[in-house]
Order: C-alpha cells, then sequence, then structure tokens
C-alpha cells in the first residue's frame, strides 16, 4: 500500500526520541525495582527509593506514549520504506518494528502486574521482553544505521525533521 506521507511530523518525531530515551532509562535504571521487587518477594517491607518509584511512573507514561504514538499512526500514517531497500530487508523492518511495539506496550503492562497485582507470571514476561526489547532495539538502530550509511537512502533525516 502506497502512502502520501512522505515523512514523520514533529509530535511523530518527539514521542519516537522520548519513547526511546524512556526506554534506556528503565534498562539502566532497573537495579532499584529489581532489588526492591526481591525483598518484597520474601516477605519484606522495604523502603522504595526514588529510582523504584521513577521505573514504575515512567513505564506507565511509556506506554501512554506508545498508544499516543500508534493513534497517530494509524490516523497520519507513516513513510513508506525506500523503493528501491531489497524485498528481504523490508520484511526485516517490518517484523522488528511490529515486535518493538508489542514490546513496548508488553513491558509496561507485565511491569504492572508484577509491581501492583504480584503476579509472578507477569514478572516472567516482562523478564522475557527485556530481552526482546533489547534485541529488538539493536535491530532498529543497526538497520537505521545500515540504512543511512551503507545503502544511503537518507531514511534517518525521516526521524530527525519534521515533514
Amino acid at each position: 500500500m502506497s502512502n502520501t506521507v512522505t515523512g514523520y511530523n514533529r509530535t511523530q518525531i518527539i514521542l519516537h526520541w522520548v519513547i526511546a530515551a524512556l526506554v534506556v532509562f528503565q534498562f539502566v535504571g532497573h537495579e532499584a525495582i529489581v532489588e526492591v521487587y526481591e525483598l518484597i518477594n520474601k516477605g519484606q517491607e522495604p523502603a522504595i527509593p526514588v529510582l523504584a518509584r521513577a521505573h514504575v511512573f515512567l513505564g506507565g507514561l511509556t506506554l501512554i506514549l506508545a498508544i499516543w504514538r500508534v493513534v497517530l499512526r494509524l490516523t497520519r500514517g507513516a513513510p513508506d520504506l525506500p523503493a528501491e531497500e531489497n524485498a528481504a530487508l523490508k520484511i526485516v523492518a517490518k517484523v522488528t518494528h511490529l515486535t518493538l511495539y508489542a514490546a513496548i506496550f508488553i513491558m509496561p503492562l507485565s511491569g504492572m502486574g508484577a509491581w501492583f497485582g504480584g503476579q509472578e507470571f507477569a514478572a516472567t514476561v516482562h523478564a522475557v521482553f527485556k530481552v526482546v526489547v533489547l534485541i529488538s532495539v539493536g535491530l532498529h538502530v543497526v538497520g537505521a544505521l545500515y540504512q543511512q550509511y551503507v545503502l544511503k537512502t537518507g531514511l534517518l533525516k525521516r526521524m530527525m525533521k519534521a515533514e
């Protein structure tokens, strides 16, 4: 399906980079919540440090922003992949994007289930999807850099400058 959208708008670009920053923060600052969660599972009632509270709050914020981003994508659209791109690369890009979107929804939802609901299954899903997010983000970054610097399609400028 061809698109008339040639680039992302300012809101889509800002949401992309804010969500990316939130995901990085969640990985960098996750140890505090892991420690608290383990103490709670041992029956203790630890003080909850600011970093653990931030992890919970920012996970919820990530979910809200991801919903907004998907709504914008569905209503406004997104630019097509470069026409000259290899069909196999287009499939990898689509699967990577779908996986990343799914993971960005599943991570906060499973985190909430584990934190607020004490659901061990949710904690397991959260731990598994941590790896899924890492792999998906890695593929996303490598793919974007490959497009920009090897294939020279100018793909990165779509997420740097609003249409």
